[in-house]
């Protein structure tokens, strides 16, 4: 799953003979003129032609199918380049008629049967320029497989709406639904109720995105759903008792009033934007108390309102920022207060003078895992890590010393970086600060800690730009832990 299989093809009679003999390598596909960096199902063979889709379809037999649908722009455009292609869904005089046939072809019902992944994309039906469904609504039969549902929001009308409803309505085992919504355009949002009411708010794990325009109620008290995606604040209260992953868009702090979830231990939010007015202080530290929470991600311009929640329970910490924080931010953060975060795993994408983070490290002395990027990591970062060879009788110059792992990313993204750092960046001494000073630096404190008695299990560094490089142990060997995800 993933490769390419006209490589596969390629490679030798016995292995053409095996590919063409093994349905499942058939079994992923995409309908789309997307190009493969863009395609939701993700190992799919893309099918940008007539002929290629019905003869993935024949080669994957009965297997059970993962299909995607989706268009970059509701209409084709001709190309001379390709006008030779008479079944190409992409370009040519019949690209358009091409489109239709080849959705019609994956919604005809014994295919839907066959269906365990949907993934409707932009523009993937053209329903209302249809005299009739593809599918129609009354006559789709029941999906026995179907449990994953992935929705486009732009741009759909009542056709596609009556065949989203029964999607949902006749799949017996749907247990995830997303929904990527746009804001700005309320009259095409979606909301759970426009997919029916039925017994699959009973079954439901996995639903995003709510949207602050529709009603939300059919989701209150599922007894099923463990993963919830919302944006914006919801319309009415949520009482999730079996909630354990949310994703959330905020865009006021009171919309944590409205959603009861005890049980939840992953959080992934997205603050608000907004500059906090002088009238309106912000919420005190610890106003949203959330005991069970093992893992925090923020995406945050203050890192100051991180301290609204009390966490007392939190594993790991993730805060990503872009703004140009003062240095003391972090430190303000880690003050040592009763609502202070006391994560084992950090990861920092902050935009930090090394000699601030040193600070703010040395009042985590638990610390077990530090992930940073954004930061400089120059002489004082690497100095700080260093234990000092000659401590005092009574004094433990180790900084971290439970830090068991440590991954030092130097590419910063799309993070403002102030100017002056940049400049500092690639200078140290009057030397350069390229792969080779790295490797040095980083070998130097690892040899250090581990003479000290707290030696690192895994060190890396690296960078995409600069090409630096460098690990001590196995990645393999690091706890399974979430990623930042927007």
């Amino acid at each position: 799953m993933g490769g390419n299989i006209a490589t596969l093809l390629l490679v030798c009679r016995q292995w053409t003979t095996i590919v063409y003999s093994s349905p499942r390598l058939w079994s992923r596909i995409a309908v789309t003129d997307n190009d493969s960096t863009r395609v939701r199902l993700k190992g799919a063979l893309r099918c940008t032609d007539l002929n290629q889709l019905h003869s993935a379809l024949s080669r994957s037999r009965s297997s059970p199918l993962q299909i995607e649908i989706s268009f970059r722009t509701s209409h084709t455009m001709g190309n001379p380049q390709n006008s030779s292609r008479l079944t190409s869904i992409e370009h040519g005089p019949l690209a358009g008629a091409n489109r239709a046939e080849a959705v019609k072809v994956i919604l005809d019902n014994q295919v839907l049967r066959r269906c365990t992944f949907i993934a409707l994309g932009s523009y993937f039906l053209t329903l209302r320029d249809q005299r009739r469904p593809i599918a129609g609504h009354k006559d789709m039969p029941i999906l026995p497989l179907l449990s994953s549902l992935y929705m486009d929001s732009y741009d759909q009308g009542e056709n596609e709406l009556l065949f989203l409803q029964s999607l949902v309505t006749r799949s017996p085992l749907l247990l995830h639904i997303h929904y990527e919504c746009y804001m700005n355009l309320r009259e095409h949002c979606l909301s759970p109720q426009h997919l029916g009411e039925g017994n699959w708010t009973k079954r439901v794990e996995t639903y995003s995105w709510l949207t602050p325009f529709e009603p939300c109620h059919i989701l209150h008290e599922s007894p099923s759903l463990r993963e919830l995606g919302i944006a914006g604040k919801p319309t009415g209260p949520l009482t999730l008792p079996a909630l354990q992953v949310l994703r959330w868009a905020l865009d006021d702090y009171s919309g944590f009033q409205l959603v009861t979830a005890p049980h939840l231990h992953t959080l992934i939010l997205d603050h608000p934007q907004y500059i906090q007015a002088p009238n309106r202080p912000p919420p005190p530290a610890g106003s949203i108390s959330l005991p069970s929470l093992r893992i925090a991600m923020h995406r945050i311009s203050n890192l100051n309102y991180i301290s609204i929640f009390q966490t007392p329970a939190l594993e790991h910490l993730s805060i990503q920022s872009k703004s140009s924080s003062s240095p003391l931010a972090l430190f303000d953060l880690f003050d040592g207060s009763a609502h202070m975060p006391t994560p084992k795993s950090l990861h920092l994408d902050c935009p930090f003078t090394d000699a601030a983070l040193i600070a703010v490290l040395g009042r985590l002395p638990w610390l077990e895992e530090l992930q940073i990027a954004g930061t400089i990591a120059q002489g004082a970062f690497w100095e700080g890590l260093t234990p000092d060879p000659h401590p005092g009788e009574h004094e433990n110059r180790v900084l971290i010393p439970n830090l068991k792992s440590l991954l030092v990313n130097y590419s910063t993204g799309d993070l403002y970086i102030p100017p002056e750092f940049l400049m500092r960046r690639w200078t140290f001494d009057g030397h350069s600060m390229g792969g080779a000073w790295t490797v040095e630096r980083a070998s130097a404190v690892s040899a250090a800690r581990e003479k000290a008695g707290c030696s690192l299990e895994t060190l890396a560094c690296w960078s995409p730009n600069r090409k630096v490089e460098m690990l001590i142990g196995n990645l393999d060997s690091l706890p399974e832990r979430p990623k930042y995800v927007y």
